[in-house]
Formats: structure tokens, sequence, C-alpha cells
């Protein structure tokens, strides 16, 4: 008897990999064949894409004395973790862009608001939060710039303004999907049991303390590790007025 492995990738049907091995059997013996499934490196995407699912297939066939052969069909998935932001209210601004918006808040006050963190996948993600700087942009003139681009060029970009109750972990997937209640927020759902308590969401609140009556916005990318990350943008403005508080 001879065996026989290939693999192949995705629908391009290039064999990676072909190997033959003989085996001698005495009559009612058995031969036992561990097949194990390699994933490449997490970091080379032109062998493993960003996508949370990849498929893979091969074949291990069996060529017997007689003529007779019998094939096998192997197949293998490739999983990342992917998180989210989910969020109690509509996060879209006047710009139709994606901004978490505090208003405005006295300096010597502050704001809290709170997000999910939610896992998309059975993976287990481990995030990392950080900050990403806006990149400098010039315009040419008034008439080719956007008012969400006259709103960036007047913003500052202070992330110290900006407080995470929690900056990293990890979060077990897929997590349990957000409620709706009759008043339209978001909340978390009730778990069955303990095993259900570790695929809640993960709640974040992030206060906003503006320094001065300046408009701050950032940036924040929670990053996956060996996954694809999620960003966020916070917005708020600070004010002397003692009515915003």
């Amino acid at each position: 008897m001879a065996l026989a492995k290939t693999a192949t990738g995705g629908k391009s049907k290039i064999v990676k990999k072909n190997v033959e091995t003989m085996f001698c059997l005495q009559p009612l013996k058995i031969v036992e064949v561990h097949v194990k499934f390699l994933a490449p490196q997490h970091q080379e995407t032109s062998e493993w894409p960003m996508t949370i699912r990849n498929e893979r297939s091969g074949e291990l066939i069996a060529y017997f004395s007689n003529g007779d052969q019998q094939k096998l069909f192997l197949d293998g998935v490739l999983l990342r973790p992917k998180v989210q932001i989910l969020t109690d209210f509509l996060s879209k601004n006047d710009y139709a862009m994606d901004e978490l918006d505090f208003g405005k808040v006295n300096v010597e006050r502050n704001r809290t608001i709170h997000v999910y963190l939610s896992n998309l996948t059975d993976v287990t993600a481990r995030w990392q939060l950080n900050y990403v700087k806006f990149p400098k942009k010039t315009t040419i003139g008034h008439n080719t710039t956007t008012p969400w681009e006259v709103e960036n060029m007047e913003k500052t970009d202070d992330p110290e303004v900006f407080e995470f109750s929690i900056t990293g972990g990890t979060l077990k997937g897929t997590s349990l999907p957000l409620r709706k209640v009759p008043e339209g927020l978001l909340v978390p759902p009730v778990p069955k049991d303990e095993d259900e308590q570790k695929y809640l969401p993960q709640k974040i609140f992030i206060k906003f303390k503006p320094k001065q009556n300046l408009l701050y916005k950032s940036k924040f990318r929670f990053i996956c590790e060996t996954g694809i990350a999620c960003d966020v943008i916070l917005k708020g403005r600070g004010s002397y007025e003692e009515n915003y508080d």
C-alpha cells in the first residue's frame, strides 16, 4: 500500500505538498496515520489573508497493490478574531462619519459614556488599546474642503483628555448579543450560567475631561492580536460656561 497526500489552498488548486509513503501490511494488520494541519505564520498575510475565515483543502489517497485506491478529503479552517465597538446610541455625526461625541463639557467637570467591545468570532481575542495620531493634511483652498475636513483642521488632538476604564484584555467569542430595551438602548444579555458569563461583551467606560475651551478629537484603535482591529474616534468640546456640566 502507498499513501499520497496533497494540499491545496483556496480555489487556486496549486499543490503545495505531495508526499508518498510505502507500507507493507501483514494480514489483519492496520497502519495508523497522523495528519497534522500546519497554519502559516499569522503575520504572513499573503499566505493567510486578513479575513475572519480562510478555508484550506487537501486529500489523502491510499493506493493498493491490486490496483484499488481510496481517497480521503481533508479540510482545515484558519480563523482570525475580530472585535467591534457597540454603543447605546447612533455614532454617525452630521457628516456621516463614525464618531462618538461627548458634546460640550465645562473644563472643571467631566462626562462619562460607555461602549461595549464585542468579539464576532469563535476565537479568543487578545486586545490592546492604542492611540492613533491623525495624519496632517494640507488643503489647497476652502472650496475644495468639506465641513468635516474644516472641523478636523480646527481640532486639538490630545488623547490625555479621554480616559478608558480598561485598555487591554482577553475576550472569548462569540460574544453574546446585546439586548434592545424599549427605550432603544443596548444592554448586556442576562447569562444563564457561569459559562455564559464568560461570553459577555466587555463594557468600557470612557471619560472626557477637557482642559480648555477647544474642540478635542482623537482616534483610538482596539488592536486584536493575530486578528482584525477596529477604530473609534472620540470627540468633545471644552467650555468655560457653567451650564455645561
